[in-house]
């Protein structure tokens, strides 16, 4: 049975699971899909289109699924969807995309905390966390089990690569690439996320063969270009290298490099 306080706004359109509580104060709008065991706090707002996947909680003044930020915008434009388990911490904001039909995305299990901001048509992968006051234009795509911390800003259409750890405070304008520790400000990455890479169970061959794919783009290559051909003709197995060459090789902003020795 689910628990709404009395003074909470809940629209007789919006669909509401089980055993979904809702706030004091907190409004939640037509065309809003609020799953099995969600736990929505105190004044938050959810406008739709929305559909927020089982067990996520939403924390006090969280605003989700209002209009993008964006002076361009014509019709109502699309929605937002948000993955089971993802805890959206105290004043957060979601804006729903600017195109019609489409979505801003937040995969499963993640983490986004205190004052932290995803706009219009970001897609985040599962497992990403976004610590407070983290800020992302439109159209920004995180990959799974990323960790970004430290009061980063990052511009619209930048791509952060899967297990990546991004620290600020920074403003990060190209790609991060997939599985690097990445800092400063200007970024550069320092190293690859040794860490990270064996708690979500990456072999000990699949990160030499990392280490591999990243000597080659950093310290034996002059373009990217030369890079691709260098790794074609090596035998490199794994899901992940085959990733970290898809992105090197897609990157439209280009990439940050590895920071020069000391």
């Amino acid at each position: 049975m689910s628990d709404f306080h009395s003074s909470a706004i809940v629209d007789p359109a919006a669909l509401i699971g089980k055993s979904v509580r809702i706030g004091p104060g907190t409004v939640v709008g037509d065309a809003v899909s609020l799953g099995d065991g969600c736990e929505i706090g105190a004044h938050v707002v959810i406008e739709g289109p929305s559909k927020i996947g089982p067990g996520c909680r939403i924390f006090h003044k969280a605003v989700i699924g209002a209009e993008g930020q964006h002076t361009g915008i014509e019709g109502v434009g699309g929605g937002i969807e948000i993955g089971a388990g993802t805890v959206i911490r105290e004043m957060a904001t979601v804006h729903r995309s600017i195109e019609e039909g489409g979505l801003t995305r937040i995969g499963e299990e993640c983490y986004l905390m205190v004052q932290a901001h995803v706009a219009h048509d970001c897609i985040l992968g599962d497992q990403v966390i976004l610590t407070n006051a983290t800020s992302l234009g439109g159209h920004v795509e995180i990959g799974d089990c990323t960790f970004i911390s430290g009061f980063v800003g990052i511009h619209q259409f930048v791509r952060i690569g899967e297990g990546a750890i991004l620290t600020g405070p920074c403003a990060v304008r190209k790609d991060v690439l997939p599985f690097t520790m990445t800092d400063g400000n200007p970024p550069r990455v320092r190293g690859l996320n040794a860490v990270g890479m064996r708690r979500i169970g990456i072999s000990s061959k699949v990160r030499d063969n990392l280490k591999e794919i990243y000597r080659i783009i950093f310290e034996e290559s002059k373009s990217v270009e030369e890079a691709l051909a260098r790794i074609k003709f090596k035998t490199l197995v794994g899901r992940e290298v085959a990733s970290v060459v898809e992105f090197v090789g897609s990157s439209k902003r280009g990439f940050y490099r590895k920071a020069a020795p000391a």
